[in-house]
């Protein structure tokens, strides 16, 4: 059997430099405002030539994160949930304890931003919330498009929360699990339909919460819908 590339493509050392950064300013270790080191001196930090230091700024100014001022030097900007994301490489690389690690974080970040967004939900969120529950229903042993219909409730709640952080951050640990749930759909379609059902009996409760507002039922639907999912992906 011949592949293609079989094995993933280490990054180059810039790249890697420059996540070390960029997770530097996720962690807030690095302020927005704040000026770094200059090459000389973070050449001598990372252990590497000022050529791949001057590569991985200029990476992450293209990324708007940093900004290089001519005889000033480079300056942290202001940045937004779009410019900064985690650093999660391709799903295809993951091993299982891998994609359960990601799960973990997946859960924190959706149980905690559940609260804010029975508050500040809004009309137009619940009605979207309600046709993306309709589409997985209508769309039941689909498996593409009830996930696609899946990752689109989730990812509306977490807008409702009206934190953008959070919602990139969301969709970072997402990504990679978004296959897999195809996967698992694809085969509960044909040997347990009724699994199936019992998502989206899940997706209905964390949905009436939230059209009552009632932050706590949120909260408990969200953590037995996400205990479903765990058991469904990782089963032995």
């Amino acid at each position: 059997m011949k592949y293609g590339n079989p094995k993933p493509k280490p990054k180059k050392l810039y790249e890697q430099i420059a996540s070390i950064i960029e997770q530097s300013i996720i962690n807030g270790e690095i302020s927005p405002g704040e000026k770094l080191e200059s090459v000389e001196q973070l050449a001598k930090n990372f252990e590497v030539g000022r050529s791949a230091i001057r590569e991985a700024l200029t990476a992450l100014q293209a990324r708007g994160i940093v900004e290089i001022r001519q005889g000033e030097g480079t300056y942290i900007r202001q940045v937004t949930a779009e410019d900064i994301t985690l650093n999660i490489p391709n799903y295809a690389t993951f091993s299982r304890q891998d994609l359960l690690q990601i799960f973990e974080v997946r859960k924190v970040l959706e149980l905690g931003l559940i609260e804010n967004a029975a508050k500040r939900r809004t009309v137009q969120q619940l009605q979207q919330l309600k046709e993306a529950l309709n589409k997985m229903n209508d769309a039941l042993i689909d498996a593409q498009t009830s996930s696609d219909a899946d990752m689109k409730f989730h990812t509306i709640i977490a807008e409702a929360a009206d934190n953008p952080l959070l919602v990139s951050m969301l969709q970072s640990v997402s990504k990679p699990i978004a296959r897999q749930i195809q996967h698992t759909r694809t085969i509960l379609s044909s040997t347990n339909p009724n699994a199936l059902y019992n998502l989206h009996e899940e997706h209905t409760a964390i949905y009436n919460a939230l059209v009552n507002g009632d932050y706590e039922q949120a909260k408990q639907a969200m953590a037995k819908h996400l205990e479903t999912v765990e058991s469904l992906l990782f089963a032995d």
